[in-house]
C-alpha cells in the first residue's frame, strides 16, 4: 500500500486514477478546485481530499503538507493537473491566458515536486509521476502555450529524475497520446479512455524496486506519432 496525492482528481484521468488507485489498496487524498467531484469522489472511493486551485502558488506551496498530515506521510506524488485554455495562433493568445497556463502547468508540478522532494530525500525513498502529453513531443499549430509549458515541465522533470534517483526517488515522465475527456470541446471515442490511461499509469507503482522508468510514451491505435 502505498500513500499517494494525485492533482487534477475531479476529471478524466485524475478523477479515473483516484478510483482506480484506491481500488488497489493505496492511500489516495486527491485534490482539485471542484470541491462536489472531490466529495463524490470520496464517497465512491474512500479517499482523502483537499480542495485546491494550483493557480495559486500559495496553495500549491502547502499542499504536500496537508497530504502528509492526512496520509502520515507520502510515498507518490502523481501530477496529473493540467488545463489549455484554447485553441489559438501565436498573434492571438493572451497574457492573461499565457500566465494562467504557467501557473496551472509548469510552477505547480514545479513546486509540488520541490516540496514532495524535501518529504522523500530523508527518508531515501518516493516517486514522482509527472502527467506530460506528446503535444510535447511535436510541434502543433494552435497550441502553442500549452506545449510550451508541457516542454518546460519535461525538462524540469528530466532534472529532477537526475537529482532525486541518488536518493532512491524514482521520477518518471509520463507522456500520453489522445485521451477522451471533457478536455476536448467533443467526444473522441477513439481515443483512449481515462480509465486505460489511469490502469496504465497505476502499473508504474508496481514496478521492481529495481526498476525506474524514466519516460513513457503511449497512444491510442488510432495514432501513429
Amino acid at each position: 500500500m502505498k500513500r499517494v496525492l494525485v492533482t487534477g482528481a475531479t476529471s478524466g484521468i485524475g478523477y479515473e486514477l483516484g478510483k482506480t488507485l484506491c481500488e488497489k489498496g493505496h492511500s489516495v487524498v486527491a485534490t482539485g478546485r471542484n470541491l462536489a467531484k472531490l466529495e463524490e469522489l470520496s464517497e465512491l472511493t474512500g479517499c482523502q481530499i483537499v480542495q485546491a486551485d494550483l493557480s495559486d502558488p500559495q496553495q500549491a506551496l502547502e499542499l504536500v503538507d496537508k497530504a502528509v498530515e492526512l496520509l502520515g506521510g507520502l510515498d507518490i506524488l502523481i501530477n496529473n493537473a493540467g488545463m489549455n485554455s484554447r485553441k489559438c495562433g501565436i498573434d492571438e493568445f493572451t497574457l492573461e491566458e499565457f500566465d494562467y497556463q504557467y501557473a496551472v502547468n509548469l510552477r505547480a508540478p514545479a513546486v509540488l515536486s520541490r516540496e514532495a522532494l524535501k518529504v522523500m530525500k530523508p527518508v531515501k525513498s518516493g516517486q514522482i509521476i509527472n502527467v506530460l502529453s506528446t503535444v510535447a513531443k511535436r510541434s502543433n499549430e494552435t497550441m502553442s502555450v500549452y506545449t510550451a509549458m508541457k516542454q518546460g515541465l519535461a525538462g524540469f522533470s528530466a532534472i529532477l529524475m537526475k537529482e532525486a534517483q541518488p536518493y532512491g526517488i524514482k521520477v518518471t515522465s509520463l507522456f500520453p497520446g489522445g485521451t477522451d475527456t471533457n478536455f476536448r470541446d467533443v467526444d473522441r471515442p477513439q481515443y483512449m479512455h481515462p480509465k486505460s490511461v489511469a490502469e496504465t499509469i497505476a502499473v508504474l507503482l508496481e514496478l521492481p524496486q529495481d526498476v525506474v522508468m524514466h519516460e513513457m510514451v503511449f497512444r491510442p491505435p488510432v495514432e501513429l506519432e
